[in-house]
């Protein structure tokens, strides 16, 4: 699926060979098989993190907020239609005994979107909880410091703006990287 530019992909899909070994994924009852996850790879839909106190030992309230975007939802109910297109192809099915999810009983476009909503999450790469930048939400510059804080800089995922179209790892060794240069006075 391709977004309205028409050329950047919407979507990433990963394949599992085993089913019901996630978290959140119903247990499959023979306890093998496989699994085509799709992942809507520039979501517009935004969490939040916030303080539950002002106890240190208080853990943060996290909202990841998923699918609330009506487009991230579209998007992700076409990608569990794909991947069911995949797995349906004479390659992969002649390998297949039965599909556990999400199921034969989802056919229509209201049907994907419910199961999305139910099974949606994260694909374990959340970014931007301290953004960087120069803007009034930024809450680290462009050299990674903490605005505000003396001494203190971020050097992970959290400072991106935004999440990038792809996998976070290689993003973040670099933003490690840019910090260690940064400290030791490197351009």
């Amino acid at each position: 699926m391709q977004t309205r530019t028409g050329k950047d992909p919407d979507l990433q899909f990963h394949f599992l060979n085993g089913a019901g070994v996630e978290a959140g994924v119903p247990v499959i009852p023979s306890g093998s098989g496989c699994t085509l996850n799709s992942y809507t790879l520039r979501p517009k839909s935004r969490g939040s993190v916030t303080l539950r106190s002002s106890r240190v030992e208080d853990l943060p309230i996290v909202n990841p907020n998923f699918i609330v975007d009506p487009d991230d939802l579209k998007t992700s109910a076409e990608g569990v239609r794909i991947s069911r297109e995949i797995m349906n192809q004479p390659e992969f099915l002649k390998h297949i005994k039965q599909e556990h999810f999400p199921g034969k009983d989802v056919r229509t476009q209201a049907d994907f979107e419910n199961y999305a909503r139910q099974y949606g999450r994260t694909s374990y790469h959340p970014v931007g909880t301290c953004k960087m930048g120069t803007d009034s939400l930024a809450v680290v510059d462009p050299q990674l410091r903490v605005r505000g804080l003396e001494g203190i800089r971020i050097c992970d995922s959290s400072v991106m703006p935004s999440l990038i179209g792809s996998n976070t790892n290689a993003p973040t060794i670099m933003i490690g990287e840019k910090a260690s240069d940064l400290i030791r006075g490197n351009r």
